[in-house]
């Protein structure tokens, strides 16, 4: 069976104000093709398929086209669940009517999810839905008051999940939330003393998850393998912020043989822009060289180095690159003669600069990059989560 695994489209999101719907809908046009190219014989989207609970009508109207064009022109059956930005109760309005035409939409958890079963011609492959849901909202649905965070959620859902699998059947779990493989340390301290979280942010581990012959992730916008391969983030298919400039953003597709093996590879799709961080001063890059920046028409964060404040930098900014859409100056020139006292609250009010030093005290040792990235993922979503 050949599955199409994506996450986090985030239809009518907003970038410093910017609609983003011109590029969503330039890279769903590079998603139609890749789809008519490749005939999947299922489509997943793993939560988040819009960025708010209440879309805009442009929103709508932008995934009802890309859905037009999946379910009725090339009959690709689609499984679509429940993210932390997705409404759930009105994504899955009318889900028991659109199903007979294949879109399967599961928008709210429920204790024990029943399979979407799709054939091909070698047997059945079992897609178990799991939504978004916070452990606090699972002890209300549930009344399971011994579950404190997302490790323990996980492996209840997952025990009932395991419970009722059919063993003449493959197996994939779509679900959307924060599973990582290890944490930064891990064999220091037993599992039964060491909280499941990094910086107060709970996950899961990826170990629950063996049970099952590939795992569709939503949640996080890097595309990534957490542990073993079979265990994947699909990734956003934009990138929504200039914390993930340096990402490579792909949809993921998955061929499973008829034992449940999996062989996995990644599609690029196009973009109607790129996203950039300059750093210079303002005069470097406002200069005649600067017109022949290739990239001068994506979206731009400049990061200016001047000593001084500048008159209008932006105004003169836009003049060259006409979707800058943040500047700021590098912090040591404008915290220059600072007192410690403010270099204090400025590192208080940044968690990530104060897990940075949390580690580096326990491990005596900085982050590494890739480790780093994990982190202000993490904080970055779990923001927007709460």
């Amino acid at each position: 069976m050949k599955i199409l695994h994506t996450s986090d489209w985030h239809i009518g999101r907003f970038l410093n104000q910017r609609s983003l719907l011109p590029d969503q809908a330039a890279i769903l046009e590079g998603l139609r093709a890749l789809l008519r190219r490749e005939m999947p014989d299922v489509l997943i989207i793993a939560g988040d398929l819009y960025d708010r609970a209440i879309p805009s009508r442009e929103a709508l109207s932008l995934v009802d086209d890309i859905l037009d064009t999946v379910i009725l022109e090339l009959k690709i059956p689609t499984i679509i669940i429940g993210g932390n930005h997705d409404g759930g109760q009105r994504l899955a309005f009318t889900s028991g009517i659109l199903e007979k035409r294949g879109l399967y939409i599961r928008g709210v958890f429920t204790p024990c999810p029943e399979p979407i079963v799709l054939e091909d011609s070698q047997g059945g492959v079992a897609f178990w839905p799991v939504p978004f849901v916070k452990p606090v909202e699972y002890r209300n649905i549930t009344g399971e008051e011994t579950v404190r965070d997302y490790q323990d959620m996980y492996g209840a859902i997952l025990a009932e999940i395991e419970k009722r699998m059919d063993p003449s059947l493959r197996h994939v779990l779509i679900t959307h939330g924060m599973i990582l493989s290890h944490l930064p340390g891990d064999g220091d301290l037993d599992d039964s003393v060491r909280p499941i979280e990094i910086g107060g942010i709970s996950f899961a581990r990826a170990s629950l998850f063996g049970a099952f012959d590939y795992v569709a992730l939503g949640h996080l916008h890097r595309p990534q393998r957490v542990g073993d391969d079979r265990i994947r983030y699909g990734g956003s298919l934009l990138k929504y912020s200039f914390s993930e400039v340096n990402q490579h953003k792909s949809v993921t597709l998955v061929d499973m043989d008829g034992s449940g093996g999996v062989d996995i590879r990644t599609e690029s799709l196009p973009t109607l822009r790129d996203m950039a961080i300059l750093t210079g001063t303002l005069d470097d890059l406002t200069g005649a060289s600067a017109l022949d920046n290739p990239g001068r028409e994506d979206y731009i964060k400049v990061i200016l180095t001047d000593g001084v404040r500048r008159l209008n930098p932006m105004e003169q900014l836009k003049k060259v690159y006409p979707n800058v859409l943040e500047m700021e100056y590098q912090s040591q020139s404008i915290t220059r003669g600072s007192t410690t006292t403010k270099r204090i609250k400025e590192r208080l009010s940044n968690p990530l600069a104060l897990f940075e030093d949390f580690y580096e005290q326990i491990h005596g040792e900085p982050l590494t990059p890739e480790k780093q990235a994990v982190a202000r993922e993490i904080m970055e979503e779990t923001h927007e989560t709460h």
